[in-house]
């Protein structure tokens, strides 16, 4: 009785005991930045920057991005050397040899010909630009508009996708006037023609309207193209001629984070952010 009594006065002490610890949390693991590095051409820039702003905000804080700009050649190389693992582009490289690129149809963009906000002509046809391009018209008395004096063709840089489209849609085999500027970037572009009164020149359709999350909008006007003005509907219905899609490319499918990431900007949210920056997405 008395070994019985004293295991009870034993296990009574050490529920007491017990009763007063508390059971220790099993520890957590500490959350690790995750660094990618992306490419994007002009015309994809705007949109890249604005959805992986908004992945790191409002879904994974702990996934960091670097965007690089470049031409599409320059995205081609940079997926080829295995320096960044996906790009975004308005013109699809060629893929290396014995390999296909992975690829995603991400929003669709328009060619923007723009001019100076004060020049009065509000439309052109193709034929017009055509003929402005390649030099056969060079003064705008030819289109009623006396004071504005010479046109001042400003063009982007050989290899670039916006020029890309311009050329094949616009000028097919005619060719480019030898006055032509050549500008080195969107933003120059946007520029110059902001500066001068007799320029001519185009622009990614999302840079040109000034569509960006705290940008102000450039000073220039965007011209209607044979009477259809530039608009998502427009876009999306194919009437806008100087329309083109953007791709994600990548060597493999994205895996891991990354793989994450890809899905959310398809998605709902993805397309909310492209339609908000002046892109047209697919349904």
């Amino acid at each position: 009785m008395r070994g019985s009594s004293l295991a009870r006065s034993v296990a009574l002490a050490a529920c007491v005991l017990l009763a007063g610890c508390t059971r220790a949390e099993p520890p957590q693991p500490t959350p690790v930045a995750e660094h990618y590095r992306l490419i994007a051409d002009s015309a994809t820039y705007p949109l890249m920057r604005g959805l992986t702003d908004a992945y790191m905000e409002s879904v994974n804080p702990y996934a960091r991005f670097t965007i690089e700009q470049g031409a599409p050649d320059r995205v081609a190389e940079r997926l080829r050397s295995g320096q960044v693992l996906l790009g975004a582009t308005s013109l699809v490289p060629p893929a290396p040899q014995g390999l296909k690129w992975w690829l995603a149809d991400l929003a669709l963009d328009g060619v923007a010909v723009i001019v100076h906000a004060e020049n009065p002509i509000d439309r052109l046809t193709l034929p017009d630009l055509r003929d402005i391009f390649a030099g056969v018209r060079n003064t705008w008395a030819d289109y009623g508009e006396d004071e504005l004096g010479n046109i001042e063709v400003a063009v982007r840089e050989e290899g670039d996708g916006t020029r890309a489209i311009f050329d094949r849609v616009v000028m097919g085999d005619q060719r480019l006037t030898f006055d032509a500027l050549v500008m080195p970037s969107a933003e120059t572009m946007l520029n110059f023609v902001t500066l001068r009164p007799g320029a001519i020149g185009y622009a990614p359709s999302a840079s040109a309207l000034g569509r960006r999350s705290g940008a102000a909008g450039p000073n220039v006007k965007v011209l209607a193209l044979d009477g259809v003005l530039l608009t998502s509907d427009k876009l999306m219905s194919g009437e806008y001629p100087l329309v083109r899609t953007l791709n994600l490319v990548s060597l493999y499918e994205p895996q891991g984070e990354l793989r994450n990431f890809v899905a959310w900007a398809l998605g709902p949210q993805g397309k909310a952010i492209a339609e908000s920056l002046g892109y047209a997405t697919f349904q």
